[in-house]
Parts: structure tokens; sequence; C-alpha cells
């Protein structure tokens, strides 16, 4: 029952364990800030085009950031932004003049997807508004749902709620004739595949840190003069947990794989399911394995529950996500 069990870089090319170390070392410092995150690792560059000014990287290697970023608790709009620059037309003139500064980390953005927000062709302005925006109270820029396309704008009112994960912002964002600007026709649900993808990626960063900590815990925790790790039903517990994390890791990062393919449809809400679902679970577990201290406020156990409590709501609870793949399936 080493820590070794609850880590999965086999399948990484050396490039991107590279990459997936220089994420970890680098959350794992202390003082690290968005300006740090974007300027000294570009992680907000990765999955943007070199003509944009990106580092045309793969979703692959935006997931692996993204999952590291899960196992840290990152309590910065990383997630959000990636998403939203993933769901951009390039081809058009508006997203190529959003995605350079979405590259640099300069501009935030949100996604507002499934709203009821109304387009108005004649003065090309938004009305309407969108609860659950995930980072909507730090986003400078909201790539918007309406009429199954995505337009961009900045003037919006963004109104922050609270939230059960009190290290990422949610805000109900509210749309009042606001100019804004196409950037993806018929993209809304493409964007919300990328958003399904890129929350199934931390999820599994979620669950991975949390299987660690109890996995480190009865490891060095001693009862009757042995530790815990010794007792075969905790170690029957941790297998069980062990192969749901494998499974819901393999299922993300196929998805993360096969974006931008017709299968992308069905394996990005799959990912979202499987991975939020297991890191529901495991976080729960993990409170469990770790005893009496795993109930207390100074532990970071119930920090990893909320935030997997949260993504496993977000975009889409599990009863939801099962009528959207029934229905795509079947289409």
């Amino acid at each position: 029952m080493g820590a070794s069990t609850v880590d999965f870089a086999g399948e990484f090319t050396p490039e991107q364990a590279a990459l997936r170390d220089s994420v970890r070392a680098f959350l794992a410092s202390p003082g690290y800030s968005w300006e740090r995150l974007t300027g000294e690792l570009g992680l907000t560059a990765l999955p943007i085009a070199e003509e944009h000014g990106g580092f045309g990287a793969t979703f692959v290697e935006a997931g692996i950031a993204l999952e590291e970023a899960g196992a840290a608790l990152l309590a910065a709009p990383l997630l959000s932004t990636t998403a939203a620059a993933l769901s951009l037309d390039p081809a058009l003139p508006a997203a190529a003049a959003l995605l350079p500064s979405l590259a640099e980390g300069t501009t935030i953005a949100a996604l507002a997807l499934g709203g009821g927000v109304t387009f108005d062709e004649r003065t090309g302005v938004l009305d309407g508004r969108v609860e659950h925006v995930l980072d909507g109270d730090a986003a400078g820029v909201f790539i918007v749902e309406a009429a199954g396309s995505l337009y961009a704008t900045d003037a919006a009112v963004a109104h922050p709620v609270p939230t059960l994960d009190s290290t990422r912002g949610q805000a109900t964002v509210v749309f009042t004739a606001a100019p804004a600007r196409l950037v993806a026709p018929a993209g809304a649900q493409h964007a919300l595949d990328v958003l399904h993808a890129a929350l199934a990626a931390e999820s599994v960063g979620v669950a991975r840190a949390a299987l660690r900590i109890a996995v480190e815990h009865l490891q060095t925790r001693h009862q009757f003069g042995v530790p815990l790790s010794t007792f075969q039903a905790l170690r029957h517990r941790v297998a069980d947990l062990y192969v749901l994390l494998e499974q819901a890791t393999s299922t993300a990062r196929h998805a993360l794989r096969v974006a931008g393919t017709e299968e992308f449809a069905l394996a990005a809400p799959l990912a979202k399911l499987s991975a939020t679902e297991a890191a529901f679970t495991l976080t729960r577990e993990a409170i469990q394995l770790l005893g009496g201290i795993g109930f207390t406020w100074e532990h970071s156990a119930h920090r990893y529950l909320k935030r997997a409590a949260a993504n496993h709501l977000l975009a889409g609870d599990p009863a939801s996500l099962r009528r959207l793949l029934l229905a795509r399936a079947f289409a």
C-alpha cells in the first residue's frame, strides 16, 4: 500500500511527465500566484495555437495541468479560462482577437452556458441571466450560449453567490443589452463537452490526492503496535477505491485524447459522470479512513470533499448526464 499505488504516470510521454512534474512542484511551492502561474508556467497558453500566442499543445496537456490543479485544490480560474479558450472558433475574428490575452492570462474567461440567454441579431446584444457560472466572480469576459452559438461579452453584471467549495467562486451573471461578438457558431454543445472533460480531469486530481492522504495516514498511524495499513479490512477498502480511481482516470484521459473527434460527444459527459462520482466517493471514504482527524477543520480532507461535491453537480448532475448520454447514444 505504497504511495506509488495512487500515482498514474505510466501512460504519459516523457514530455507530458515532465509537464506534470513541473506543475506539481510549482503548486507545492509557497507563494504562487495567478501571474506566476500564467507567466512562468504559461498554463493558460497550453491549448492555444502558436499563431494566437499559445504553445499549441493538445487537450491532453491541458488536462494534465488541470489534474494537478485539482490535486492542489488550486484557487485560481485556470479551469474556466482553459475551457473557454478551447470553446472558441479561432477562424472568427472576434475569437482570434481574444485568444492572445487568454494565453497570456491577462484576461480571465468564464463559460456561461444553458441559461436561456437571447441574442438580438439586429442590435448585437445579449439579454438574460445564467446561474452557477464557475469563476464568474473573477471573469473579465464571458463566453455565453445563445440559441446554440457562443458569444463573447465583457458587459455583464456578476453577482457572487455562496458556495460549498469556498476555494473557487461562482456567480449569477446578468446580461442586459450587453454588446457581444460571435466566437463560435453552433458551438454550445462543444463548449459543454469541453467543460465536462475539464471537470473530469480536475476531479481525477482531487480523488488521487484524497486517496494519497488517506494511504499515508494508514501507513503512519499505529494501532495495537502495528500500522493501520496492515489491517486486511482497510487494505480491501483501499483496493476498491484504487480500482474506482483507475476507472475514472482512464475514462477522463480517454475523453481528453479524443477531443476534436465525433467520439468526444459521448466520451466527455461519460468522463464527467465517472470522474466526479469517483471523486465524491473517494473524498468521503478518505475522511472515514482518516478517522477522527478527518472530521476536523484543520485537516484538508473536508476541502477535497467540498471540491468533489461541487464538481459532482456543476454542468449537470449524474441523472442529467445519464439522460444526455442516452440521448446522444441513440441519436
